[in-house]
């Protein structure tokens, strides 16, 4: 398979320093396309001016090199030169400046396109192992439905199906088995594609990431990472700082990878991805406990999740704004409660004095009697 690797920079020039002396130690690198971004502002002309110094330093594999004239942002710049690669190639394999890999990286990579080129439910292969505390079983990789962006790849024809498509989550969200596959992968999307819209970041693999739940897409990721992302101090363009994606690194050379014939999300992983990039409410499946309306989808209900999770089973949630479903359960307004059945109404707000006149609202506008209304800060 004719497979293309494309290596992303911009100011960080020790960072991609770091990452190309990690493809140095890979097997087979005859040839790099590198994108450079164009210099965005003279604050950031010395750290940029570094990376251009070791892009063109490199003397060990032959480099397309090809430095924007203006400044693209991080998201054009990676699909222009995604496409640009894919124009070439079968496939292509994707490496930020701040993606170290190790010395197998690239061998994982090629081994698991070969396997899965024909199975069109893989939509990609992940170099980074996400730090979820899962048991090996026989084989090195596992499936899971969520991209990474971190050393990964895909096949021409996958990618072809991406697209800045503002609205995917709101065809997600009206689907109640998509938003199932939402709520189990990407709890973290939403945020991130408002804050896209609003221009609170620049991602890209945000509409990636929508595309493949929306397809009921898999992607290979390794027990044990094959890259470490240095980009978690402070100098990424969408991250911060944190140790949240500390990793253990696969060492030692290894020539085959276990990889399994048939591609399919294990319930423990989808388990394991509760609380990292999961809903607690996807498992909340337990009809014995008391029966409750959630009312307030917010971040305060977020944050309690696995409390009310554990203590009761959601009929259905009432907001005033977001609409569809949520994990599977329907997303409805105050009026249409008599048509669940349920034994309280949980307000979910963080304001009291909020909650309180919800409860005064349901109870005169809607006949809900006030034994059948809590306050969910009362109650946690």
């Amino acid at each position: 398979m004719k497979t293309g690797i494309a290596v992303f920079a911009y100011n960080r020039g020790i960072h991609l320093q770091k990452t190309l002396e990690g493809l140095k130690k890979n097997d087979g690198v005859e040839e790099l396309y590198i994108f450079h971004d164009g210099l965005k502002s003279e604050k950031d002309r010395i750290g940029w001016e570094a990376s251009r110094k070791v892009i063109e330093d490199i003397d060990w594999c032959k480099v397309n090199y090809f430095p924007a004239e203006k400044n693209k942002g991080l998201a054009r710049s990676i699909i222009d030169g995604i496409n640009y690669v894919l124009a070439e190639n079968n496939a292509v394999i994707v490496l930020e400046d701040d993606c170290v890999p190790t010395p197998n990286f690239l061998r994982f990579m090629r081994q698991c396109f070969e396997k899965y080129q024909d199975n069109k439910r893989v939509y990609s292969i992940g170099g980074f192992g996400w730090p979820i505390n899962v048991t090996k079983n026989q084989y090195d990789i596992y499936f899971t439905g969520r991209i990474s962006s971190w050393g990964w790849g895909t096949w021409k024809d996958r990618w072809e199906q991406y697209a800045i498509d503002n609205d995917i989550l709101n065809r997600i969200k009206n689907d109640k088995e998509k938003s199932i596959c939402l709520a189990a992968w990407g709890s973290d999307l939403e945020g991130q594609f408002i804050d896209r819209m609003n221009g609170k970041n620049d991602s890209w693999a945000v509409y990636w990431a929508l595309k493949v739940i929306e397809e009921g897409g898999l992607c290979v990721a390794p027990y044990v990472s094959l890259i470490e992302n240095i980009g978690f101090d402070g100098t990424g363009v969408n991250c911060g700082e944190t140790d949240r994606f500390a990793v253990d690194l696969a060492i030692g050379k290894k020539e085959k990878y276990a990889l399994p014939d048939e591609a399919v999300a294990a319930e423990n992983i989808k388990k394991a991805w509760i609380g990292f990039f999961g809903n607690y409410t996807n498992y909340n499946t337990d009809e014995s406990k008391p029966h409750v309306i959630i009312y307030g989808l917010g971040h305060f209900f977020i944050k309690n999740e696995k409390y009310i999770c554990d203590n009761y089973y959601i009929e259905a949630f009432v907001d005033r704004v977001k609409e569809g479903y949520f994990a599977g359960r329907k997303v409805i307004r105050a009026g249409e409660i008599a048509g669940y059945p349920y034994e309280k109404i949980i307000i979910m707000l963080q304001d009291i004095e909020e909650c309180r006149r919800v409860a005064e609202m349901l109870t005169y506008e809607y006949d809900i009697p006030q034994d059948r209304i809590r306050i969910g800060s009362e109650i946690l």
